[in-house]
C-alpha cells in the first residue's frame, strides 16, 4: 500500500507538468482563420494612419494568404518557429498574442493589431501556368528588383533564414562582372551573400558569394519571375 500510494502521489506532481507542456505546444499554433488589420504604430508605439489595410488568411496544413487592400494576393506556406517568429516567404514577424479575437505582430517597421475579418476582399488573381513561359535568352530580360512572395518546396521546407532567397535585384552587365546580387532573409540591403556571374546554359543563374549556387530560371515575364534550386521553387514579383 505505501509503494502504491507514493505512485499515486507522483502522478499527481506529473499531471499539471505535462498538461503545461500540452498548452505550451497549443499555443505555438496559428488556428485557421482570417485577419483585418484594425490599428498600425510605429515600433515606439506612436499609432499611425493607413488605408493600405492588410489581410491574413491562415489556413489548414500550414497555408497563408495575404494582401494589402486592393492589393496583389500572396499565397504559400508559413513557418512558425519555436519563438514564435511567423515566416511568410517575403515578410517575417513575430507573434506576440494569439486570441480569439485580437491577433498582435510585430517586426522592424512596427507593430500591428488585427481583429477578425468578416468581409469579403479577396481577389481572383491567376498566376499563367510555367509551362506557357517564354524562353529567358538574355540577362537583360530580367532586369530590375524582385522579391520573393512565396516558396514551394518538394519535399521539407527549408528554414535556414541565411540559405532562403528574399530578394534578387538584377542589374544587367557591369564593368565589375557582377550581373545582379542575391539576398538572403538575414542580409542587410547593402550586403547581398551571393551576386549573379553569369546566365549560364539550362536558362540557369550562375551565382557566387558566400557560397556557389546555381538557380534554374522557370519564368521570367509579365512581372514575375520563377527560380528553383534543389526542389524548392521561389515566386518573386516586381514590387510597384
Amino acid at each position: 500500500m505505501h509503494c502504491k500510494a507514493k505512485l499515486i502521489f507522483l502522478i499527481l506532481l506529473l499531471v499539471p507538468a505535462v498538461t503545461f507542456c500540452i498548452d505550451k505546444k497549443k499555443q505555438k499554433l496559428i488556428v485557421p482563420g482570417r485577419w483585418r488589420e484594425v490599428v498600425r504604430m510605429l515600433p515606439d508605439s506612436t499609432v499611425q494612419s493607413f488605408t493600405d489595410t492588410l489581410f491574413i488568411a491562415f489556413q489548414r496544413k500550414d497555408s497563408f494568404s495575404f494582401h494589402h487592400r486592393n492589393g496583389f494576393i500572396y499565397e504559400g506556406i508559413y513557418l512558425l518557429s519555436e519563438d514564435s517568429i511567423l515566416d511568410m516567404g517575403s515578410v517575417r514577424y513575430k507573434v506576440v498574442a494569439r486570441k480569439p479575437n485580437l491577433l498582435v505582430l510585430t517586426n522592424a517597421k512596427g507593430i500591428f493589431h488585427f481583429d477578425v475579418d468578416l468581409s469579403d476582399t479577396a481577389q481572383i488573381i491567376v498566376i499563367k501556368k510555367e509551362d506557357s513561359a517564354r524562353p529567358v535568352t538574355h540577362i537583360d530580360m530580367m532586369i530590375g528588383r524582385w522579391t520573393v512572395y512565396k516558396r514551394t518546396a518538394d519535399g521539407p521546407m527549408k528554414i535556414d533564414q541565411s540559405d532562403n532567397i528574399r530578394s534578387v535585384y538584377v542589374t544587367g552587365a557591369s564593368t565589375d562582372g557582377k550581373l545582379g546580387y542575391i539576398y538572403s532573409g538575414t542580409d542587410a540591403d547593402n550586403y547581398p551573400s551571393w551576386h549573379i556571374t553569369e546566365l549560364g546554359g539550362g536558362q540557369s543563374l550562375v551565382c557566387a558569394g558566400k557560397n556557389p549556387r546555381t538557380l534554374k530560371v522557370l519564368r521570367c515575364q509579365d512581372g514575375e519571375m520563377i527560380l528553383e534550386e534543389d526542389g524548392m521553387k521561389y515566386f518573386l514579383k516586381q514590387p510597384k
